[in-house]
């Protein structure tokens, strides 16, 4: 299986390691990625994989060789990195390695969508305002990805959620109406649209997991949620949200949502197994949190709190507190990982860890 070719203007290419292991070879506690940057985290089998976004600042003055008269200038990446754990995934059993580095000049990119494959493989959509993702899946057995989309014409589909069903990647890209288009795309193949979706969509409000689960919140009713399962004939499911929703989360069997309540933030748990879909508020606060959901638990990070709801419990309970703020969080069941900002000779770090719920 070969890499796709992208637009000249976005490139996706094999990386170097990102995050560095303390010296030695034993397993490690902690990871320390450079930079205080857009992250997301996910769990995919004994591997954790996250998503780094970031804008590079290059000054020719400092490189010897540049041309007189050489411009400083910025390109964007969006680098997916992953690193085996320990059989209780407590460690980390070696290194950091980046399958995958997404570039472009064109505009600045976030980590946008990561969906774990259960097998060490990931999806991976950065998001972007102004530039078209691309849909990649990682990896075959040579350690190659598929680019499933990719399309930078104006006015091309906007993918803004994807997910792996275990045999294809399923994504939704938005029309230059703002509809959704459910996808289905064969890494060994090409993408195959089936008809399009009527229902309204938008970045952030789109999200899809396993099983057939879509969830959105439709821009002009944005304090509804909808939940589907595409595919059952049954219509969707309403939610009633404390406020118009900004961020929607899905994994098998559980959504979640970050919406506006009044002066205040709300995070929503829908839990949307086989029965009909229950949603209860479980956090609430002034700053923007970091979410994941994964294995039936949301984990929510809140400046230095690290907070996660499980099935059956009435809301988000404490699990640590971090000794700086967490700016990004993975779940999958009783595992966690999150980010926390920190410090090495006087430059910014991310400090990685890992923990499990009792």
């Amino acid at each position: 299986m070969r890499r796709r070719a992208l637009p000249v203007a976005l490139a996706v290419a094999a990386g170097a390691a990102l995050a560095a292991a303390p010296a030695g070879s034993g397993a490690t506690r902690t990871l320390t990625l450079e930079g205080w940057h857009d992250r997301a985290l996910a769990f995919s089998g004994r591997t954790l994989v996250w998503t780094e976004a970031a804008t590079v600042r290059v000054d020719p003055r400092r490189i010897r060789g540049a041309p007189p008269g050489a411009q400083r200038f910025d390109y964007y990446r969006a680098d997916v990195s992953r690193a085996r754990l320990d059989r209780a995934s407590r460690r980390f059993a070696g290194p950091a390695e980046t399958p995958v580095s997404v570039r472009t000049s064109i505009a600045r990119m976030g980590s946008g969508t990561l969906a774990p494959t259960g097998d060490g493989g990931f999806v991976a959509v950065p998001s972007s305002s102004r530039l078209p993702p691309p849909t990649i899946w990682c990896c075959d057995d040579e350690g190659i990805e598929a680019v499933i989309d990719s399309d930078g014409r104006p006015g091309a589909p906007r993918t803004v959620a994807a997910t792996w069903t275990g045999s294809a990647v399923r994504f939704v890209q938005l029309d230059a109406a703002g509809g959704q288009v459910v996808r289905l795309g064969d890494p060994g193949g090409g993408a195959v649209p089936p008809p399009a979706a009527a229902e309204p969509g938008a970045p952030d409000l789109v999200a899809v997991a396993g099983g057939g689960l879509r969830a959105w919140a439709d821009p002009a009713q944005p304090a509804r949620l909808l939940v589907a399962r595409d595919g059952s004939g049954s219509p969707p499911a309403a939610i009633a949200l404390p406020g118009p929703a900004l961020r929607v989360w899905a994994a098998p069997g559980l959504v979640a949502v970050l919406s506006r309540a009044g002066a205040r933030l709300a995070v929503t748990r829908i839990d949307a197994g086989a029965g009909p879909p229950s949603a209860r508020r479980v956090w609430s606060g002034a700053a923007l949190p970091a979410v994941a959901v994964g294995g039936g638990t949301l984990a929510i990070a809140d400046g230095r709190r690290v907070l996660a709801s499980r099935l059956g419990r009435a809301g988000a309970r404490r699990v640590t507190t971090a000794r700086r703020r967490v700016d990004a969080i993975g779940a999958d069941g009783a595992r966690l990982a999150w980010v926390e900002r920190g410090r090495r000779k006087g430059l910014r770090v991310g400090v990685l860890r890992l923990a499990r719920l009792g």
